[in-house]
């Protein structure tokens, strides 16, 4: 019987869930990015801004939909060190309704400069000048949260934050497993192994693919940083609560071109369907590692099967590979062939 683990019913809708505007350190405006975006074939855009948030509902259309979000940023006192040098905690935080533009940990020293007056205007939960530590991220996260967003954790490569600081936030629904416009600007943000890290320490979130883009760049440039990194959010409608949900369930893959059409198990085997890819790979929890390919150099395939041998791999996670660079990725998937029968529980599988 199968059992599918991305939904079999509704369509997918491509989603920017990292993006910068002029009303931050962006250069395009709000309305410049809904055309570029809409043009290759989005539906999705969460205008997230440094610090400032804003509705911009007033965007939408039959095909177009805006994500109400900022992005968050903390650093560790700098010290003696440089300030590019000191390790910093960016979030990315969505609004579940649309229309709440209270930022609960607000602090106006983050606001970019030569925006008071927008920081002016907004409405701010709680105290205003929060004082944000860089050292009680999940305090930050988990109030936020509790006034209605969900969050999810930054380019953990280009922040300097290493394994043992990321594996401990708390309360993150996902992490970017790839951001487009650091990737563009030298840094090896593909952060397979951060996100493994995070998982085997019993945390179950999904993995994102944005594009944190600022647009510096024009298109047709080598460093232009939109329309690099995605994800596809599989739902019955593009309606503003049916996609949060959505995003909440990870019912969505990342990616940065590869598609995935179909994902699910039955019995003890993961089963996935693609678009023509050189490699299609199997990661999990324990030494398990599995890919197929085809049987000459070259040679594509658009579907693959992995046996799941259950407690030793615990979870289970697919990337995709076109061959050109180019990569997709699901979640990971804790249990997903139902082997393990409630024998392990949401603890750290690692100290």
């Amino acid at each position: 019987m199968k059992h599918y683990l991305l939904p079999p019913d509704g369509q997918f809708y491509k989603a920017n869930m990292h993006c910068h505007s002029v009303l931050s350190d962006g250069h395009l405006t709000v309305e410049q990015l809904k055309e570029i975006y809409k043009r290759h074939g989005y539906s999705i855009v969460a205008f997230t801004d440094h610090n400032l948030l804003f509705d911009h509902s007033d965007l939408n259309d039959d095909s177009f939909m805006a994500i109400t979000g900022y992005e968050m940023d903390v650093m560790d006192v700098p010290g003696n060190r440089a300030w590019n040098h000191t390790p910093c905690t960016h979030i990315c935080f969505y609004a579940k309704d649309p229309h709440n533009t209270a930022i609960p940990c607000y602090n106006p020293k983050y606001v970019f400069g030569g925006h008071e007056d927008l920081a002016a205007a907004q409405k701010y939960v709680g105290t205003p000048d929060y004082e944000r530590d860089y050292h009680k991220v999940n305090d930050m996260i988990a109030e936020t949260c509790r006034h209605g967003f969900i969050a999810c954790l930054n380019h953990p490569t280009w922040s300097e934050g290493d394994m043992e600081e990321n594996r401990c936030i708390k309360g993150i629904f996902a992490m970017e497993i790839y951001n487009h416009s650091c990737w563009v600007g030298g840094y090896p943000e593909i952060n397979h192994t951060f996100y493994d890290d995070i998982l085997r320490r019993g945390n179950k979130i999904a993995c994102i693919a944005s594009d944190d883009n600022h647009d510096r760049f024009p298109e047709g440039h080598p460093q232009f940083d939109s329309c690099g990194g995605f994800i596809m959010i599989k739902a019955k409608e593009l309606k503003y609560d049916t996609i949060m949900k959505a995003l909440e369930n990870g019912d969505f893959y990342a990616s940065t071109g590869p598609e995935i059409h179909e994902l699910w198990t039955e019995g003890p085997e993961v089963h996935i369907r693609t678009s023509p890819a050189a490699r299609i790979s199997l990661t999990t929890y324990g030494r398990a590692a599995k890919t197929c390919t085809g049987n000459t150099e070259g040679e594509l395939i658009t579907e693959a099967v992995f046996p799941v041998t259950g407690l030793y791999d615990r979870y289970c996670r697919v990337t995709v590979d076109d061959g050109h660079g180019h990569f997709a990725w699901t979640k990971a998937y804790f249990d997903a062939c139902d082997m393990e029968h409630g024998r392990y529980d949401d603890q750290p599988y690692r100290g």
